[in-house]
């Protein structure tokens, strides 16, 4: 048994850590989360994840019981079997070693000396909680979000595509921000309902002079990494709301972008888009990614996606809004069950 990560129960831990949520679950933590929005200490507040420090590295788990590595880009993280029952070893070199249990139930944390408090929340509230949470059966996105009137609209793609730019943009532009990376996604009934596993913008020194008028507060995201957290006050636990449509960041191409274009992609398309920015802890379950499969197609079925072009530049970013804004207000009218009729793919540009 690996020292320190299933010496208590949860309910052991209650008195000696702090309460927060993620997502909907309420977490105890040995280490202070300032990000996440605090749940005070109280009776009816019983933790369902609890996360504590391991009393000695957790064991190497050997060549053949590695499970999956991440390329660099991803992360550059492996998984491995921990050795405890079908618990997980979740590795990234040099900085952390996260000992996961079965059912995501229990954290144990090994930081290297050199990882800094700052980058050890950033891998434990962008990387492992999340797909602790996607291990619990969620649907979790690498997505960013911001509310429009009474629905969100979602910006997913990959590493450097620019979502915490276009989300930062809507909230410097007053628009509620949801998470800038971190989305739970859920069909219910005539609807698809998005909320933030915790609300969050990380972005670039140079973004933050550009798109800012008056410059935030800034607080260190990595000691690897020059991005740097907006500090967001008042951070509170938010309700998961309607998702109107969900925007796919197109790579960028090989010549200039001359416009801004949103083109309607098809279902199938939307659905591999969704499932490969999913987090995901043992990718090799196969009850799990049929589970994800099912989740994304539903969503897919119902909700209109769009692949959004546009030059990468500050200036174009109001153009930018107005073009999701002017086909958030042109979207499909919603059928007799309340949901919305997708027609062809079209594309719109300006």
């Amino acid at each position: 048994m690996t020292p320190g990560l299933i010496g208590l129960p949860i309910s052991a831990v209650e008195s000696c850590h702090q309460l927060y949520r993620f997502s909907d679950l309420i977490v105890a933590s040995a280490w202070p989360l300032p990000e996440l929005p605090p749940v005070p200490p109280r009776g009816s507040a019983t933790p369902a994840l609890a996360i504590r420090p391991l009393a000695a590295p957790p064991p190497d788990p050997g060549e053949g019981n590695w499970i999956h590595r991440w390329p660099e880009n991803s992360g550059g993280m492996s998984l491995g079997r921990s050795g405890e029952g079908n618990g997980f070893l979740l590795r990234f070199p040099h900085l952390a070693d996260f000992v996961i249990s079965e059912h995501g139930r229990a954290i144990g944390a090994w930081p290297a000396p050199e990882t800094s408090p700052e980058t050890l929340r950033h891998l434990m509230l962008d990387q492992v909680l999340p797909r602790v949470l996607a291990h619990r059966g969620r649907l979790v996105v690498h997505a960013g979000a911001v509310c429009v009137g009474q629905e969100a609209i979602a910006f997913i793609g990959d590493t450097g595509r620019g979502k915490s730019t276009l989300t930062g943009s809507f909230y410097a532009a007053g628009n509620s921000l949801l998470s800038d990376d971190g989305l739970e996604l859920a069909h219910k009934e005539s609807a698809t309902l998005v909320g933030p596993t915790y609300p969050s913008l990380r972005l670039w020194p140079d973004t933050v002079t550009g798109m800012f008028a008056r410059a935030p507060d800034l607080a260190p995201m990595a000691h690897y990494s020059s991005k740097r957290r907006v500090i967001l006050s008042n951070v509170e636990s938010i309700a998961p709301v309607p998702l109107a449509a969900i925007y796919i960041l197109a790579p960028d191409p090989q010549d200039e972008v001359a416009g801004i274009s949103l083109t309607q992609v098809s279902p199938r398309e939307a659905c591999i888009t969704i499932i490969s920015n999913s987090f995901q802890l043992d990718v090799t379950d196969r009850h799990r990614a049929t589970n994800l499969l099912t989740a994304a197609s539903t969503i897919a079925q119902q909700l209109p996606v769009f692949s959004l072009v546009y030059p990468r530049n500050f200036a174009v970013l109001p153009d930018v809004h107005q073009a999701i804004l002017n086909q958030h207000c042109q979207s499909p009218t919603r059928d007799g069950r309340g949901q919305k009729k997708i027609g062809v793919a079209r594309t719109i540009q300006l």
